[in-house]
C-alpha cells in the first residue's frame, strides 16, 4: 500500500478557481453558503477525500500513481479532481456525477465545469484545434469534444496538449468528464488521453 503524501503537491489550478467550484457547487444545487461553504473548502481539498469521491463516481485508471486535489459531495451530487503524481501533473481527471432530476441548473453546472481550466489559464494554454467524435463513455456512445494545442507553463518547457470533454446520463444520473494529459508530442498526448478515457467506468 502506497503512503499518501502528507501535502498537497503545487498543482496549478488557482485557489480562485477552487473556491468558484465548490461555491457555484453549492449555489447550483440550492444550499445556504453561509457556514456551510466555508466547512466544505476546509476538507474538499483532502486528497483521501478527493480520491474516494473520485472512486464513487467513476472507476479510472491513470497510468503510474494518483493524487486526489478536489472532492465536493453536495445533495446528490459529487464533484472531483485527480491528477498523476508530481508538481506538474501530466494527467488531470475532472469527475461529476449529478441527479438528472436537479438538471434545471443543467447550464450552471456545465458553466462552472467549463471554467476549470484544469490546470491551465489562457496564457498558458493555445489551443490550435477543436473537433467532435464519437466514444464510448461507461458502455454509452457519446460525443465527446476533443482540443489540441500547446501547454506552456512558466519555467517549463511547452508540451503538447489534449482535452476530452464528455458527458452521459446512465439512468438517473447525468455523468461529466474533463480530461487534459500533456505529452513531449501530440501523439504522446493524445495516447494518454485515450487510454484514461477508455478506463473510465461509470458507477451507480
Amino acid at each position: 500500500m502506497r503512503e499518501v503524501p502528507s501535502r498537497i503537491p503545487q498543482y496549478k489550478v488557482s485557489i480562485w478557481e477552487t473556491v468558484a467550484i465548490v461555491l457555484g457547487a453549492i449555489a447550483t444545487l440550492g444550499v445556504g453558503l453561509t457556514g456551510l461553504a466555508l466547512k466544505f473548502l476546509s476538507n474538499a481539498a483532502t486528497p483521501q477525500r478527493a480520491e474516494a469521491i473520485a472512486s464513487n463516481i467513476m472507476g479510472y485508471s491513470l497510468p503510474g500513481a494518483s493524487q486526489g486535489l478536489l472532492g465536493v459531495n453536495l445533495a446528490g451530487a459529487k464533484v472531483a479532481l485527480i491528477a498523476s503524481e508530481g508538481d506538474e501533473p501530466d494527467i488531470q481527471l475532472l469527475v461529476a456525477r449529478v441527479p438528472i432530476e436537479q438538471e434545471s441548473g443543467r447550464k450552471q453546472v456545465d458553466r462552472i465545469l467549463d471554467s476549470i481550466a484544469l490546470g491551465a489559464d489562457e496564457e498558458e494554454l493555445k489551443i490550435k484545434s477543436v473537433r467532435v467524435e464519437n466514444k464510448n463513455l461507461c458502455g454509452t456512445s457519446t460525443s465527446v469534444v476533443i482540443r489540441e494545442g500547446q501547454l506552456k507553463y512558466p519555467d517549463s518547457p511547452e508540451q503538447a496538449t489534449v482535452i476530452y470533454r464528455a458527458s452521459v446520463n446512465l439512468e438517473d444520473s447525468r455523468y461529466v468528464v474533463n480530461l487534459l494529459t500533456n505529452g513531449q508530442d501530440l501523439k504522446t498526448a493524445a495516447e494518454k488521453a485515450s487510454t484514461v478515457f477508455d478506463s473510465l467506468q461509470c458507477k451507480q
